[in-house]
């Protein structure tokens, strides 16, 4: 693993999903409800709070809202992207379901930046309701409600990820033109499932932290 991007201060890395049988879990039921209608711009929407002793500040409209990019999970905080991370991919091979040498390219030729930076295309990449569906799966795959219950509802959660952080940072772009134009649905769910199994503690930290 590229060390020189896990230190200092990265992101807290979340703690793993306790088993299913844990007595703590099982006393917190999963709630869906606030993805039951994730696609529908109502004004049930969070309000930005006001600043105390100051004038109100003058809330996002919810076009700005849509229109302005979350951002991606970022392996560090600088972005000062050294050579390894910029090296090409286009060795990669292609994605083959439901087994094939892509994953173990994507775990053992590429870096941590590299790995989120296809990540944030991928998700860029997918339509709306794909993306609902991306979340729900992901809940299924966490198995913890104390972890997926924290997770943001509404339009704020299928925003586009912010690609700025990883200027420059290379990533398998035949993966996300054939995510994008020729897999099914179900196809990418399993994507995205596979990636994110793949990656470790920290890196699935960074993946969960931009969606709380």
């Amino acid at each position: 693993k590229p060390s020189v991007w896990l230190k200092n201060r990265s992101p807290p890395v979340l703690p793993p999903p306790r088993p299913a049988n844990s007595l703590e879990v099982a006393a917190m039921p999963l709630d869906y409800s606030k993805w039951d209608k994730i696609g529908d711009d109502s004004d049930d929407e969070a309000k930005p709070s006001k600043p105390k002793a100051a004038a109100p500040a003058k809330p996002a409209s919810r076009s700005e809202l849509a229109e302005a990019p979350a951002p991606a999970p970022a392996v560090a905080q600088s972005q000062d992207m050294s050579a390894e991370h910029k090296r090409p991919l286009d060795d990669a091979p292609d994605i083959e379901l439901p087994e094939g040498a892509w994953t173990k390219y994507y775990t053992e030729s590429m870096t941590a930046p590299q790995r989120m930076q296809t990540m944030v295309h991928l998700w860029n990449s997918a339509v709306q309701e794909e993306r609902v569906d991306f979340l729900r799966h992901l809940i299924d795959i966490i198995g913890n409600p104390q972890i997926s219950n924290r997770i943001k509802g509404g339009q704020e959660i299928l925003k586009d990820l912010d690609t700025s952080f990883y200027d420059g940072v290379t990533y398998p772009a035949k993966w996300v033109d054939n995510f994008k134009d020729k897999m099914p649905t179900a196809d990418k769910k399993v994507v995205f499932e596979k990636l994110f199994k793949s990656l470790d503690n920290q890196e699935r930290g960074l993946v969960l932290g931009t969606l709380m």
